[in-house]
């Protein structure tokens, strides 16, 4: 039987990681929905490039909204860098641009859900020294 001490070092183990997952999980929330307007505007730059010049449109402005207009020209698009830079580019370098940032975000996803992994491990086995103990 473990003192009761070593319990406690195991449950205030056992509650970082605790925090540590939940950020992590959070953190891989904020990259999903990066993801999906990293799509959703590689769709609309897709869709509003091959439409034709001066047609009527329903234009993505976001969240499931749009603004009826028409495109006088779509061979251009303006595209955030980060940092609150901006460059007007070609459509498909806008695309490369953004296929660029999904696939690190796609990195740095399988490296969160690997860590949360390790964590899920880790807090599994102090659970079980925990249970063990009492």
């Amino acid at each position: 039987m473990a003192s009761e001490q070593e319990q406690r070092v195991l449950v205030a183990q056992l509650q970082q990681l605790e925090a540590e997952a939940r950020a992590y999980e959070q953190q891989m929330d904020v990259i999903n929905f990066t993801m999906q307007e990293i799509q959703h505007a590689i769709e609309a730059t897709e869709v509003l490039s091959t439409t034709d010049i001066g047609k009527d449109s329903l234009i993505p402005i976001g969240a499931n909204s749009y603004v009826c207009g028409s495109i006088p020209q779509a061979t251009r698009i303006i595209i955030g860098l980060g940092s609150s830079v901006s460059a007007e580019v070609e459509v498909a370098d806008a695309v490369k641009h953004l296929n660029e940032r999904r696939t690190k975000l796609t990195e740095v996803q399988g490296q969160f859900a690997a860590r949360l992994n390790e964590i899920s491990a880790h807090m599994y086995a102090l659970q079980t020294q925990l249970q063990a103990a009492r």
